[in-house]
């Protein structure tokens, strides 16, 4: 068992640009701004009745609804991640405003489309799994029936200003052949010696990375592309951005700080600790209740306040678990209609899994039949997630804390969690860590020690052997601290 865990930092970090080291923090990242585009990927599938299809399609429309109202209101300063919070969105939740009626028409003449209506027949009778690309290429063919249709909405209701005057139909009949030979060739596929779910991934991967060649060449010969990114955007690159965003609804956002469990990776130095100029801070792990090493930090805990909303939030010492990086390529795969887990029950219930009819999807039966089955096999998937890795990474030997909450931990501020000075057992000097820091390092240290009375703290610094050919860590014996 591992006895110390260790966190590298820059310098900047711990002292001049967050004084982590002072305060005793631990910052914990979103998982856009980890160097691994992978990180969280889910690798979703979509298999469900014409229930939470049809659903999923009146979503699609009410989505594509609001984000035109983002770019009518924001022009070119529209912001494309807007769709990560529109996505939480059905219909019960929309103002008592023109958008009701708007969605309600658009959605049931998009509903009422021939083509849709084959789409949704064809889907729902299909037991392969659809996956993103799939989905990402069957909206895309879709996409050009619900823009016409909410640009006439629009129109007739005079609020689109977009190039008021363009009389083009959005609707392509050699888009809607091809649409209806993808569906006929998947549906022919599943008589191949191959798993036909493969070929589908395999067929839909090149035709999206295609696709995004001839998005990336229309781009740069676009001029005033600034100003026209909002109407391209929602007339063109909503279909991915969509599918992208329903991530959102199976896992709440969670936040990671990173440890490894050795001090001596020169890859690490040079990668996370500025070329060796930093530190690698030495923490030492207690044993939760599950027999699992754990980190003591203080977070938000509850929060009190009137029926407007919280007026303050208070805050307790929680055990974080340290979890150990799997390193593969296989990740899990996950249920999108059975694994709704970041919406309401009431949203579920009212919208996703209920039918025209009054009756309810078999998706349902999924979540609430066996509820602790499914809670456990949801954070199953969760964790999964949140701790794959490709092979590549796994010379970090990385081992994880994660953070979720039911409180907004969208601010950074709030992901700055303190730490027990009684956990960091020592502090490793880099190999070009610069004697300012080092000082300034070993001041505040001393400071620490003398409030708590504390005489054990240790320095280390690494150094490159050449007679073994790799770097060491070697304790800094002499340096003593030294308070009654």
């Amino acid at each position: 068992m591992t006895e110390h865990f260790y966190r590298y930092r820059s310098t900047k970090a711990i002292l001049s640009d967050f004084r982590e080291l002072e305060n005793q923090e631990i910052f914990f990242s979103e998982t856009e701004k980890l160097n691994d585009p992978m990180e969280g990927f889910k690798d979703l599938f979509w298999v469900g009745d014409i229930i939470v299809w049809k659903n999923l399609l009146r979503h699609y429309i009410l989505c594509l609804l609001q984000s035109a109202t983002y770019c009518f209101v924001a022009g070119d300063k529209f912001d494309p991640g807007a769709i990560n919070n529109i996505v939480f969105w059905v219909p019960n939740t929309l103002p008592d405003a023109p958008i009701r009626d708007i969605y309600k028409n658009v959605s049931n003449k998009f509903l009422g489309e021939p083509i849709t209506k084959k789409f949704l027949s064809f889907v729902s009778n299909k037991d392969a799994p659809i996956r993103r690309n799939e989905l990402t290429s069957y909206l895309r063919s879709l996409h050009g029936f619900a823009v016409e249709i909410a640009i006439k909405e629009f129109r007739i209701r005079g609020l689109f200003p977009f190039q008021s005057n363009i009389k083009k139909s959005w609707k392509n009949d050699s888009l809607t052949r091809n649409f209806l030979k993808m569906m006929k060739g998947v549906s022919d596929v599943g008589n191949s010696k191959h798993p036909s779910e493969n070929v589908a991934e395999t067929i839909f991967s090149i035709s999206e990375a295609t696709l995004a060649q001839a998005a990336l060449i229309n781009e740069y010969n676009t001029p005033d592309r600034e100003k026209k990114a909002p109407f391209m955007f929602w007339a063109s690159k909503f279909p991915a951005a969509y599918v992208a965003a329903l991530d959102r609804l199976v896992h709440r956002d969670w936040y990671v700080a990173c440890f490894t469990k050795t001090a001596k990776n020169h890859s690490m130095w040079s990668t996370y600790a500025d070329g060796h100029r930093g530190v690698c801070l030495m923490f030492k792990a207690e044993i939760n209740s599950n027999g699992h090493q754990a980190l003591t930090l203080e977070r938000i805990v509850g929060a009190h306040g009137s029926k407007n909303g919280p007026t303050g939030y208070s805050k307790g010492n929680v055990l974080h678990e340290f979890q150990a990086v799997q390193y593969t390529g296989n990740y899990p795969a996950i249920d999108f209609f059975r694994s709704l887990g970041s919406i309401s029950q009431q949203h579920m219930n009212d919208f996703w899994y209920k039918g025209d009819d009054g009756s309810f999807s078999k998706c349902k039966d999924a979540v609430y039949a066996d509820a602790e089955s499914w809670r456990n096999g949801y954070w199953q998937t969760f964790n999964e997630s949140a701790l794959y890795k490709t092979p590549e990474w796994a010379h970090e030997e990385e081992y994880r804390l994660i953070v979720h909450s039911g409180f907004d931990l969208k601010e950074s501020g709030s992901r700055r969690l303190k730490y027990r000075f009684e956990d960091l057992t020592g502090i490793v000097f880099g190999a070009r860590t610069e004697m300012k820091d080092k000082l300034e390092i070993m001041r505040i240290i001393d400071e620490k020690c003398a409030i708590t009375k504390r005489e054990n703290f240790r320095f280390y610094e690494i150094r490159y052997l050449h007679t073994e050919s790799k770097f060491q860590l070697c304790s800094l014996d002499l340096i003593k601290i030294r308070h009654a």
